[in-house]
């Protein structure tokens, strides 16, 4: 019955993020932005950290090895010996890792994960029947086929680099890699004290619950990407804060969107190098722990050639 309830929540929603929903006012938006910006959020101080996205396996690497110690630190998941969070969406080429260098180091990570078929969504694990209405519409499509459901995932900002602009800038490469690949619903599972900020970034909460751990609270959060995209587009100077960051620094002026396709190539062609994969992959014991069928996604993921040299 869970699955009934949720459509019924999700369709009075429609696409319009916050439609049937008391959405807060102008001035609460106002104050929100205020006080994120002087905790360094929606500004451009990143600290001196560049931001780009992960097309090297040392870049990777400790991409993961910095989502697997905020993880630990947050208490979403056990040490892995390993010291990384590899699972099967990582394994993927499609999967997105966006990352904040400064001197060589990882500051910052965030992914975006494109649902597929075999394996879906990380927040499936929790949120199964609210994407799989997100899935099957009645929405549009802004492609005009098949809707195409995007997760922000494996959000993580080194503890020294939390009150800086990291975090806003992650997530105007994911925005820009989300217009790219024609996402029509972005999703994200964040923690309570985390859903404020992605309320100013145009998501809305759809469901609570818990993470991979029974302490771990979970807020599901969604916005539809062709709605954000059309309500942004009609503001002016007199609207609130939080909707010109949006229009002005994540959609019509973002840097990021002239570079996502050529990082992009980058990032395929990474995936085709199997002593890359066998490093990051095999030698991490992740193919190892995978069902048959999950193996076999990933080996269509990589082609079959480039499987069996890796494996």
């Amino acid at each position: 019955m869970k699955g009934i309830g949720v459509i019924n929540r999700l369709a009075r929603l429609g696409p319009a993020a916050g439609e049937g929903r008391v959405c807060p006012s102008a001035e609460k938006q106002e104050k929100r932005l205020a006080l994120l910006m002087r905790q360094g959020f929606f500004g451009s101080d990143t600290r001196s950290a560049v931001i780009r996205r992960a097309v090297t396996a040392d870049e990777l690497e400790a991409a993961y090895r910095l989502v697997h110690d905020c993880a630990v630190e947050r208490g979403s998941m056990e040490p892995a010996p390993n010291g990384l969070r590899l699972r099967l969406w990582e394994a993927l080429p499609d999967t997105a890792t966006f990352v904040a260098v400064v001197g060589g180091k990882v500051v910052g990570v965030q992914s975006l994960v494109i649902n597929s078929p075999e394996l879906g969504l990380p927040s499936d694990a929790v949120f199964r029947d609210e994407i799989d209405v997100l899935r099957m519409g009645p929405w549009p499509t802004r492609s005009g086929s098949g809707r195409i459901v995007c997760e922000a995932a494996n959000q993580a900002v080194a503890p020294a680099y939390r009150n800086s602009a990291v975090a806003t800038e992650l997530m105007r490469c994911l925005f820009a890699h989300a217009l790219m690949v024609g996402c029509d619903e972005l999703v994200t599972t964040v923690s309570p004290g985390h859903s404020k900020f992605y309320e100013m970034l145009g998501f809305e909460a759809i469901s609570t619950g818990c993470g991979s751990s029974a302490q771990a609270a979970a807020v599901f959060m969604r916005v539809n990407v062709a709605d954000l995209v059309n309500r942004v587009s009609e503001a002016d100077d007199d609207s609130d804060g939080a909707t010109l960051f949006i229009k002005c620094r994540c959609l019509a002026s973002n840097p990021y969107r002239g570079k996502v396709r050529q990082w992009e190539a980058a990032a395929q062609a990474l995936f085709a190098d199997p002593q890359v994969l066998r490093r990051l992959f095999e030698a991490s014991g992740l193919l190892s722990r995978c069902s048959q069928e999950e193996r076999e996604a990933v080996c269509r993921s990589w082609g079959a050639g480039v499987f069996a040299a890796a494996s």
